[in-house]
């Protein structure tokens, strides 16, 4: 659905501020999670990032990580020890690179507060009324029966 087309411009940025303000506190919410679990936001996202590695059969080495996440070799290095160290994400060397997997513990972790955050997906895109563009529209958000 294109907003601009389906709603009179007023009506279109007033949902627009609305749509990023929730998007805003789902990241904020899902951040401070995050930070909670795994320390500051740069392990955070290196540890998002081996998770989807995995999921996406995948997996990242050192020099691909660092180059997908834009760092600095020795700097992705050097997180990766103390990522490790804390049972964050495990290693397995095969031929000349090092291949990164989440722990059991990361895994099981993040599935806990996955469920937290369709929580919050949930609270925020559930609204009691949603703007619609016509009669019979689907809401922002919802199960579909």
């Amino acid at each position: 659905m294109n907003i601009r087309q389906d709603f009179p411009p007023e009506t279109a940025e007033e949902l627009r501020r609305i749509v990023q303000t929730q998007i805003i506190e789902c990241l904020n919410r899902f951040y401070a999670i995050e930070t909670g679990l795994w320390g500051g936001p740069l392990d955070a996202l290196i540890i998002r990032t081996v998770i989807v590695g995995e999921n996406q059969e995948r997996l990242y080495d050192l020099s691909s990580l660092a180059g997908v996440l834009d760092l600095p070799l020795s700097t992705v290095h050097r997180k990766i020890r103390e990522l490790e160290k804390a049972g964050f994400l495990t290693s397995e060397r095969k031929g000349r690179s090092t291949y990164l997997r989440p722990t059991d513990k990361t895994c099981v972790e993040f599935d806990k507060t996955f469920e937290d955050m369709i929580g919050t997906l949930q609270r925020l895109y559930r609204p009691k009324s949603a703007p619609s563009a016509g009669a019979g529209s689907m809401p922002l958000w919802g199960p579909r029966d």
